[in-house]
């Protein structure tokens, strides 16, 4: 059984050898065509690898979506409840798979930290029952081997038997020898830490794994324990963040911080801070997603420029006033602003009483009557679920 199943078009089958080889690095076993045997049916072997994979991730191109194979694939997964979209061109999934979320990865270049990637990664972790590893950082590059001396043949000339020749032989091989012991002790000093650097707070380079709530020694402005006395949130789109072990993303995820879940850390220099968790767990997070808390509370960022709100339907605040009770569509949507689908796609999670983080989604909603906050999780129906992702790609087209 494998863990991933790969549909594309031949037409990109070098980009998605890329992806083939970034979700191996993942540390999961992928299965695509490329590997089809010679003695075997090609829809007997494609039924069989998507029927025992956990998870099938779709590549929509150009090319693919007008694919009945890649479809095909697709329809299946979907209804296996396997699928994981993502897109490599500036396309949208074909009907009706443009109803369900994909990841667009038109800009990626095999970054992991790549916020559509780190998405993907996500859906494999769900599917396939375990965490994506983090890939190794890379290592120095050694010394360039000595050159074999040519052999007998090929137009060479053979060298001379006798005492003085396998002197001389002799007597340059020690010194390749020598002079490739120099280099590599030379390359070694090169990339030792200076006294008082901090290694791990470098870019691209990673620190030793720490256990989880242990210190670490030589860390960039890192203190004693008592030095984690400012508590923050993190502030990440993905609704996540990463703890790492060393200020890189290349280093190991020693644990995740969640959307309104609150920690530890202090100022500190440079692009990755020092943080805790509340069980004890400590490591690096990177300083972007970083908000930290005043007075209690979580500090806002600054307001957008205030735009106005849509009044919607007869000034109800509702832009799509049945869009929990039938399915809507692409065509329908392409005369709406993207701040008018942001409120169309929340609507229908305000519906439910759903406590919105957001307060210009707050207090939006809390205008009108047939608003009632009463809960901080809702459970949508499929119709919903199909709406709430057909905005949300309607949303960030149109921005």
């Amino acid at each position: 059984m494998v863990d991933v199943f790969i549909s594309y078009s031949r037409d990109n089958k070098v980009r998605v050898a890329d992806i083939a080889a970034a979700v191996t690095a993942a540390g999961y076993d992928v299965w695509w065509d490329a590997e089809l045997p010679p003695h075997r049916s090609y829809g007997d072997v494609i039924t069989e690898k998507i029927g025992s994979a956990k998870a099938a991730i779709v590549v929509w191109s150009h090319a693919s979506a007008q694919s009945e194979w890649v479809r095909a694939e697709a329809d299946v997964a979907r209804n296996q409840k396997k699928l994981v979209q993502t897109a490599i061109d500036d396309v949208m999934p074909p009907l009706p798979f443009n109803q369900i979320q994909f990841a667009d990865l038109s800009d990626w270049n095999g970054d992991p930290a790549h916020g559509s990637w780190r998405k993907v990664l996500m859906s494999l972790e769900e599917l396939c029952g375990r965490e994506a590893l983090t890939p190794p950082p890379p290592q120095p590059r050694p010394a360039l081997a000595a050159a074999a001396p040519p052999s007998p043949g090929d137009g060479q000339t053979r060298p001379v038997e006798g005492k003085s020749s396998s002197l001389a032989l002799t007597l340059a091989w020690a010194l390749v020898a020598a002079a490739a012991i120099a280099i590599a002790l030379l390359a070694w000093k090169l990339l030792q830490p200076t006294p008082g650097s901090a290694p791990s707070a470098v870019e691209g380079v990673a620190a030793p794994a720490e256990k989880p709530g242990a210190e670490m020694s030589g860390a960039a402005d890192s203190g004693p324990a008592e030095a984690f006395t400012l508590a923050a949130v993190i502030d990440d789109p993905d609704g996540f963040t990463n703890i790492r072990s060393g200020g890189s993303t290349k280093a190991a995820i020693v644990g995740k911080i969640l959307d309104g879940e609150k920690f530890l850390t202090y100022k500190q220099r440079g692009p990755w801070w020092r943080v805790r968790k509340a069980d004890g767990t400590t490591g690096f997070m990177f300083r972007k997603y970083i908000r930290l808390i005043e007075g209690g509370a979580a500090a806002s960022p600054p307001p957008p420029t205030a735009e106005p709100m849509p009044t919607g339907v007869g000034g109800s605040g509702v832009v799509l006033p049945d869009s929990s009770d039938r399915l809507l569509s692409a065509d329908e949507l392409g005369n709406y602003s993207a701040l008018e689908l942001r409120i169309a796609r929340n609507e229908i999670f305000a519906r439910h009483g759903l406590r919105f983080k957001d307060p210009r989604l707050r207090a939006h909603f809390s205008q009108f009557g047939w608003y009632s906050p009463t809960t901080d999780a809702v459970s949508l129906s499929p119709i919903e679920k199909a709406n709430v992702a057909l905005l949300k790609t309607a949303e960030d087209a149109a921005q």
